[in-house]
């Protein structure tokens, strides 16, 4: 792993980085479906193979939909560059589900060069753009849950302080 990456993804678990990711999931002025919403329209944007424009398409979307323009630049990280191979492999493997001359899966995951991808561009994009719906859509439902869960919790812990 390269020095930069070490240092990207320092910066991206850091404190101050999950402390921000927590003002927006816990704001109380949008509900937990706009957040949810923003999160899934994040990766959804993230996966979506139009490298170099994701940032300006994701605040495009936030803007025009009227979600959580923070939230969504956070989730459309998930592009960021030690995540490319896996991105890449995932929406070849997902391109299968739709290209009719299936193409052998190399051996191991280096063989997947630039070269191969390009062969196989089809595979690769209708696989990405169906990755980049189930993951928003994934997303969007943890995301629903995870929220909804935690506002039970603070109910419980509550009513609970509120009795004792």
């Amino acid at each position: 792993m390269s020095n930069k990456s070490k240092i990207f993804l320092k910066e991206l678990f850091s404190k101050q980085t999950i402390n921000k990711i927590s003002r927006q999931l816990y704001n109380p002025d949008q509900s937990d479906l706009t957040k949810a919403a923003s999160a899934a329209i994040g990766v959804f944007i993230g996966i979506l193979p139009i490298w170099g424009l994701q940032t300006i398409a994701a605040i495009f979307a936030a803007i025009g939909l009227k979600l959580n323009k923070a939230l969504v630049l956070i989730f459309v990280h998930i592009s960021f560059p030690p995540m490319f191979p896996v991105i890449i492999y995932l929406s070849y493997q997902t391109g299968l589900l739709w290209v009719r001359v299936k193409t052998k899966t190399p051996d191991h995951f280096n063989a997947f060069s630039w070269n191969f991808i390009t062969h196989h561009f089809e595979q690769y994009l209708y696989g990405s753009i169906t990755l980049s719906i189930l993951a928003g859509i994934t997303t969007g439902i943890l995301t629903f849950l995870f929220l909804k869960l935690i506002k039970q919790n603070r109910l419980k812990v509550s009513l609970e302080e509120a009795i004792s």
